[in-house]
């Protein structure tokens, strides 16, 4: 299992102010056939994923529609439950001494799980079928204190109320459904969901994707100045790499289930390292009518995770790729510091960024 490179200075930061990471993570779904549904491959959504998610801060995870990022948010949290891997929390919960213990999630018992899971909480990318169309929003904000034990009675509506006036809602939508409310609020409703047992780690996964461009900003605004005030870090999945650009403090780009580069946003941007990364900011628009565009346009498709290629995944569709890269494996190192890339030729490169 390979571990994230790590300087000195990264050893010690790791024990002190990373609150998630996430080491060798693996989720293969078998693939069944025949009448005895007989395993006959994986698809290899995530495949020895590394990254960590210091406090306070977001991370950034991107890639293009298949290529794993929805899948490890979801492996962390166990809603799909891993292959293999670690993911090391920091969690108060479980913590004898009332500050922080790092505990391996998946390692937990259901009843360890339980309690973890009020630290962490996730934000899902469809508003619509994300909300219970049955359930009030009183309820559907309620219903993760009720789980937990944590509904203490009359004063639940009033600390529903501030859940709901802090993500910009009004306190006469206490008893009305999801289907009276726009994309934006509904989305704004499984916000304040995720809130209600304040959790230090919110997954956020695409949470923005199915709005329109307008509410998409106040969407993000709203996400970053919730931060600040309950001290969240994020871990924020998207496609769309302007999105990631405008919240992100560091970005991780993902394909084909694995981390091809991961640095701090301004250096992914400015200084990439890894050509898919180069391939993916030329496609970013532009606010200039007169700008004439270099687009990088890659050959072929996306690998085929139940049968990915040899060596390097992006070596097909890679104009920079050698026969090296046909035949061995990149290792994820640190080139920089803070930067880590997948790639065999990633010091010779002068790649763009925008």
């Amino acid at each position: 299992m390979a571990a994230i490179p790590q300087t000195q200075t990264e050893q010690k930061q790791s024990s002190n102010s990373h609150i998630l990471e996430v080491k060798g993570l693996k989720k293969y779904f078998p693939i069944q056939k025949g009448l005895m549904r007989r395993t006959v491959g994986y698809v290899k959504a995530v495949d020895d994923v590394n990254f960590f998610v210091r406090e306070g801060e977001t991370l950034g995870l991107v890639g293009e529609s298949g290529c794993g990022k929805s899948t490890a948010g979801r492996s962390i949290i166990r809603l799909y439950e891993p292959t293999a891997g670690q993911v090391l929390f920091k969690s108060r919960t479980l913590a004898t001494d009332g500050k922080q213990k790092l505990v391996n999630l998946l390692d937990l018992k259901p009843d360890e799980m339980k309690l973890v899971r009020k630290e962490i909480s996730m934000v899902f990318q469809d508003p619509i079928n994300s909300l219970n169309p049955r359930m009030t929003v009183s309820d559907i904000v309620a219903e993760p204190m009720t789980i937990h034990g944590l509904n203490i009675g009359p004063e639940t509506e009033e600390i529903i109320i501030r859940l709901l006036e802090r993500v910009g809602l009004r306190p006469d939508h206490l008893r009305r459904y999801p289907h009276e409310f726009s994309g934006g609020q509904r989305q704004r409703i499984g916000i304040a969901r995720a809130l209600s047992l304040n959790p230090s780690l919110v997954i956020c996964d695409e949470p923005v994707s199915a709005l329109d461009v307008s509410i998409q900003a106040q969407t993000l605004n709203l996400l970053q100045d919730l931060q600040k005030d309950f001290n969240l870090s994020y871990i924020f999945v998207a496609h769309d790499l302007s999105v990631v650009q405008h919240i992100s403090d560091r970005v991780a780009v993902m394909y084909v289930g694995k981390i091809a580069e991961m640095a701090s946003a301004e250096e992914i941007y400015s200084h990439p390292l890894h050509p898919y990364t180069e391939a993916l900011l030329s496609a970013v628009p532009k606010p200039d009518p007169l700008y004439k565009s270099d687009r990088i346009v890659m050959q072929g498709e996306i690998a085929d995770p139940s049968n990915p290629p040899s060596g390097c995944y992006f070596h097909p569709r890679c104009r920079y790729a050698e026969e090296v890269c046909k035949l061995k494996t990149p290792e994820f190192r640190e080139l920089r510091p803070d930067h880590f890339v997948a790639c065999h030729r990633a010091e010779e490169l002068q790649l763009e960024g925008i």
